[in-house]
């Protein structure tokens, strides 16, 4: 919702310059087809981790990252959710700082690593 189509006085000045503010600094972006491949590989890879690591946690596996196993001590099953969505925001800063190559190479990367840990997990649940 644009808060310039809202009546006027809804919306407090304050919020409102802000979010004017906010939409000046953050220019948009184009996103090329290869980086919106990685990104549909990224957060795919992303849900089946969460997913095959709160499973394999159901089921008596113990975590193998030490800070996951801390997210999940202190936030129970969905911390792991928690984390990769930490994750996953800061991936969405570096890659909008970086040009062209350099951030793809960081989508890149970020996607094999996922999808290896995503294998890795399905692999240990399918061995069970």
């Amino acid at each position: 919702m644009d808060p310039r189509t809202l009546p006027e006085g809804l919306v407090p000045a304050w919020f409102e310059a802000g979010l004017f503010a906010l939409e000046d600094f953050l220019e948009p972006r184009p996103l090329p087809e290869a980086d919106a491949v990685l990104w549909t590989v990224v957060l795919v890879g992303s849900a089946l981790d969460v997913v095959t690591t709160i499973v394999g946690v159901g089921r008596g596996i113990p975590e193998g990252n030490a800070v996951a196993r801390a997210f999940m001590a202190t936030y129970g099953t969905p911390g792991i959710g928690a984390l990769k969505l930490i994750a996953l925001l800061f991936l969405v800063v570096v890659w909008y700082y970086l040009e062209g190559e350099s951030a793809r190479l960081v989508l890149m990367g970020f996607a094999l690593v996922t999808l290896l840990v995503s294998a890795l997990n399905t692999l240990t649940l399918a061995g069970l």
